[in-house]
């Protein structure tokens, strides 16, 4: 037993001094400061950054994000893609929120809620003329 623990140790050496070392001087990384917005994708949170309202160019696709003009306390954005799914994009077409008159606001925390309220005449949603590009992390 000892014995093939000290071959695997040494194995594992061997193939570590093999493998070509990163090079020190490659200097350090540069990052820039951006800070992450929190959201909501299907009952979870998300982050991603907010670099603002762009123009589109032909052939640009676009997911819708859901904004709320009169949200509870703790309501966040919504989307309902998130990089990997063949529809991600990181351009949203936002589309205003507001809880209609005589209702209650409540956080809502997936694009399936909204739809299900505004169903039920709870809310209203109209598009804004604005695109955002804010990829998802």
């Amino acid at each position: 037993m000892k014995r093939t623990v000290l071959l695997l140790v040494m194995l594992a050496v061997a193939v570590g001094a093999a493998l070509p070392a990163i090079a020190a001087d490659d200097g350090k990384v540069k990052r820039f400061a951006q800070a992450e917005t929190l959201g909501f994708y299907r009952d979870a949170t998300v982050a991603y950054l907010d670099f603002g309202p762009v123009k589109l160019a032909r052939g640009n696709k676009v997911a819708p994000i859901w904004a709320f003009t009169n949200g509870a306390n703790g309501q966040r954005n919504i989307i309902d893609t998130v990089p990997g799914r063949a529809d991600y994009t990181p351009l949203w077409a936002v589309r205003l929120v507001t809880w209609n008159d005589g209702q209650s606001g409540r956080v809502l925390r997936s694009a399936a809620a909204v739809r299900r309220a505004a169903a039920a005449g709870q809310v209203s949603i109209k598009a804004a003329p604005i695109v955002v590009n804010c990829p998802v992390l």
